[in-house]
């Protein structure tokens, strides 16, 4: 089942630089481990926004990937998550919006949003290089000061186009336009 994630702020004691943001899965959700969660290219979508090139503009939210993890590593950040648990989320990005040529809403066959990132070759080849030195970890996407997904992956990262679970349709559109720019 893929996680989909609802999520809170967290007080400044626990932000590090990188202004990271506590998930909360809804009652009955578990966390996903399977590699689709965040490899998913759109073609297993049913429905589709347009993709929306980044515009440069001083309103476009920030996008950054991290890896997370379950267990502590040292100099991760810890964070908490709802109703108990942890994730630890290493502080560098491995992604971020410039090493993205686009971005797009859409939908699973099951009805739930998606936010498909499309990466530069740049962008791609960080991520694979960042996943298969760290295999069996999570993804960490993090929009603005919230983290919306941190699904998990088995293998090396090698799809130019990621699709994160980020609940209903409605949150995918809203982060699709604010990183791309677009009111």
């Amino acid at each position: 089942m893929n996680a989909v994630y609802s999520c809170a702020r967290l007080g400044a004691a626990a932000v590090l630089s990188a202004g990271l943001a506590a998930c909360q899965a809804p009652s009955g959700a578990r966390p996903s481990s399977s590699v689709e969660s965040a490899a998913v290219a759109p073609a297993g979508t049913a429905q589709a926004s347009p993709v929306r090139p980044l515009q440069n503009v001083k309103e476009a939210a920030d996008l950054r990937i991290f890896l997370a993890d379950g267990k502590a590593h040292p100099g991760w950040t810890p964070v908490p998550l709802k109703p108990s648990g942890q994730l630890y989320v290493r502080a560098d990005a491995i992604i971020d919006r410039g090493d993205l040529m686009g971005i797009q809403s859409a939908a699973d066959q099951a009805g739930n949003g998606l936010l498909v990132l499309i990466l530069t070759d740049q962008g791609l080849a960080k991520l694979q290089a960042a996943t298969a030195a760290n295999p069996g970890l999570r993804l960490a996407l993090v929009v603005g000061q919230m983290m919306l997904a941190a699904p998990a992956y088995a293998a090396p990262i090698r799809e130019q186009q990621l699709a994160f679970p980020v609940g209903s349709v409605h949150n995918a559109e809203i982060a699709a336009r604010s990183v791309a720019g677009v009111r």
